[in-house]
């Protein structure tokens, strides 16, 4: 006898994907329904603490709830938000479409025509996303009797027939004039399906593996039925009868998109025994090979041998007359990628039995459980000594960060997660850093963790160091790290110092994030330094030139200069002499005349020439003067008249003495 695998069988992404979220799903998680159509896989996941519920009303506030593969209707988004539920949406990307297209055909105000089967809950998920206003057939008798309409717009269930799906579709074209057929049929299903249709072709008999209610595996085994061929659908190998297969020579297996890779692994192997011993041998013996009563039970520590590895696990020979299976995310965390990379053939392993293999009718061994123990008793170790663990952030939720030590799932609670206040702790997941144990319980799987109380540890003695070289007059180099509203907090090495906005700079600013942003770096000068409050105060103008010292040194009393009027007083006016600088003009330096209101003399906005009379660095003053000008004017202009009037009096004497 040989056995033949279709090649297109067992999980497909959608329901992968969904039954990963499930598997690595903490304690307590709850799916929206059975996270797959297969018993065995479901009652798996709940001894794990991740169990099916009805509806919403079961799960508390707060909790976590997967939404399965099949997907759900709106309501049911708005009705886990209105309780704060964290919600995991594993809804198949292929449902997702068919859903949005439901909508989509409402909304272009068509006739809505699902097809699929009425009750499976992924086409009423479709439904309702299609405001339940939706016609669902199943049948080409139920097509017939759908009445003409204008317009009309038709998703199919991902899992529906392709074959009759045609013959549905082509009765729908004749029932309108604006056919619109969004083809949802899952590309998975089609190949399934195919696959499944050549293989029953060429085989003497097809096993079909699934959950009796999957229907997409009752369609596998209905279009292999119609191939003329003896189909057997089961859910697992105990529910094969070898005597069915007497004197056959070729048998096909086959599996629905919710049968798990090692059910199919045991049905083949199953089969390849009944080759190895001979058709003659009575179903009764057979059976009782796989007769679960003499087994291990869950928990049992045994030592086995590798026989066999795919990419999804690795099968182990312990004594029993059944192989363990091994799945690869119970090899180790994270998992490997490939079960292969992580064990070979031959190799002997001591694991840990991971199921109840009485209710679920297979072995499945664990050595993460194992590594577990060991890993428990170290951290048990680093919390009574007070000692630090590494971890690696896995991933973020509302409350925190997932992370991994070894093989544990431990969580780092918001507030734990930094010294600093943060919203998200996003910045961790794929870090390694260390930790401190501030809770564990090894039977309630709890571990919490805080990486505050680590940082707090390096930020004190750091800072004591730092505080050690601080002296006031010094000047370093900082970060700025936060800003407010009256300055900015500096980071010096692991203490803070505060630069006020009025330390920032000689020119006034308006905010202080006008001039400086977080990050930057900025070299300051320790004004003061309160060690027993542990304050520092730091400027930054001290370490920058007065720039009115700066402008100023490029005048001296005595230089005439041009001034613009800027203000009038009442008493005389300020005029700018230079971008940085203004000086006075007194009223008695604008005119000599007794009385004189300075605005009959000069307006806003002249320009004079005025004569520096005074400069006053300390006070930073600038007196100017107009009628300074005028005197100096007047002085020459009497100079020049002696000077010519001394000459001619000169002359004249001269030439007296001479003539005498």
């Amino acid at each position: 006898m040989r056995v033949h695998i279709a090649e297109a069988c067992g999980f497909c992404y959608g329901v992968r994907r969904a039954v990963e979220l499930a598997s690595t799903a903490e304690k307590g998680t709850h799916t929206l329904g059975p996270i797959i159509h297969n018993p065995q896989l479901v009652n798996s996941l709940s001894a794990r603490g991740v169990s099916p519920v009805d509806s919403l009303q079961d799960v508390a506030d707060g909790s976590k709830v997967l939404i399965r593969s099949h997907g759900v209707g709106p309501h049911v988004y708005e009705e886990a938000e209105a309780k704060h539920l964290d919600v995991v949406d594993a809804t198949c990307p292929h449902v997702k479409k068919a859903q949005q297209d439901a909508r989509k055909v409402i909304n272009d105000k068509k006739a809505l025509i699902i097809v699929g089967e009425k009750d499976h809950p992924e086409v009423i998920s479709i439904s309702q996303w299609g405001c339940n206003r939706a016609i669902i057939i199943d049948k080409v008798e139920e097509a017939k009797e759908i009445p003409y309409c204008e317009h009309m717009g038709v998703v199919v269930q991902t899992t529906f027939s392709q074959s009759r799906f045609k013959q549905i579709e082509s009765v729908l074209a004749e029932k309108t004039d604006d056919l619109d057929v969004y083809m949802t049929i899952c590309t998975a299903t089609r190949q399934r399906q195919e696959a499944a249709v050549e293989l029953a072709k060429k085989v003497d008999a097809m096993i079909v593996i699934g959950g009796k209610n999957s229907a997409n595996t009752g369609r596998l085994a209905q279009v292999c039925a119609e191939q003329g061929c003896p189909t057997y659908h089961v859910e697992t190998a105990s529910e094969l009868n070898v005597a069915d297969f007497r004197g056959m020579s070729d048998i096909g297996v086959t599996a629905g998109a919710s049968t798990p890779d090692w059910i199919i692994q045991e049905v083949v192997k199953m089969m390849e025994d009944l080759q190895a011993e001979g058709t003659e041998v009575m179903s009764e013996e057979l059976l009782d090979q796989y007769d679960y009563e003499e087994n291990p039970k869950k928990g049992d520590v045994v030592t086995g041998t590798v026989i066999s590895v795919n990419d999804d696990a690795a099968y182990v020979s312990i004594g029993t007359k059944a192989e363990a299976v091994l799945p690869k995310k119970e090899m180790a965390v994270p998992a490997p990628e490939k079960a292969s990379d992580f064990v070979q053939v031959g190799q002997e392993l001591t694991v840990e039995i991971a199921n109840n293999i009485k209710e679920e009718g297979s072995i499945v061994v664990s050595l993460v459980r194992m590594k577990k123990v060991e890993d428990w008793k170290e951290v048990r170790a680093a919390f009574e000594a007070d000692e630090l663990v590494e971890c690696v952030g896995k991933e973020t939720n509302k409350a925190g960060l997932v992370v991994a030590i070894k093989s544990l799932r431990g969580f780092i609670p918001l507030s734990q997660g930094d010294v600093r206040f943060v919203k998200s702790l996003d910045y961790l997941v794929g870090e390694t850093f260390t930790v401190k144990v501030i809770d564990m319980d090894e039977h309630k799987n709890r571990l919490v963790l805080s990486r505050k109380a680590v940082l707090e540890v390096e930020r004190e003695k750091k800072r004591a160091e730092v505080l050690k070289t601080i002296e006031e007059g010094s000047v370093v180099e900082g970060t700025v790290v936060k800003v407010m509203p009256y300055g900015a907090f500096i980071d010096l090495g692991g203490v803070e110092g505060l630069l006020h906005i009025s330390d920032i700079s000689w020119k006034r600013i308006n905010a202080v994030e006008d001039v400086l942003e977080v990050g930057e770096k900025v070299e300051v000068l320790v004004q003061k330094f309160d060690e027993e409050r542990n304050r520092i105060s730091l400027s930054m103008k001290a370490l920058q030139k007065n720039p009115w010292i700066v402008a100023v040194e490029k005048f001296e009393v005595g230089d005439v200069v041009k001034g613009e009027v800027k203000k009038l007083l009442p008493f005389g006016a300020i005029l700018a002499i230079d971008p940085e600088l203004q000086g006075l003009l007194h009223v008695s330096e604008l005119t000599d005349k007794r009385g004189a209101v300075v605005k009959d003399l000069i307006a806003v906005g002249d320009v004079l020439d005025v004569k520096i009379i005074g400069i006053d660095t300390d006070k930073k003053k600038i007196s100017l003067s107009v009628v300074a000008i005028e005197e100096d004017e007047t002085a020459r202009e009497i100079n020049d008249y002696l000077e010519n009037h001394q000459e001619t009096e000169n002359g004249t004497i001269g030439d007296a003495v001479e003539e005498n």
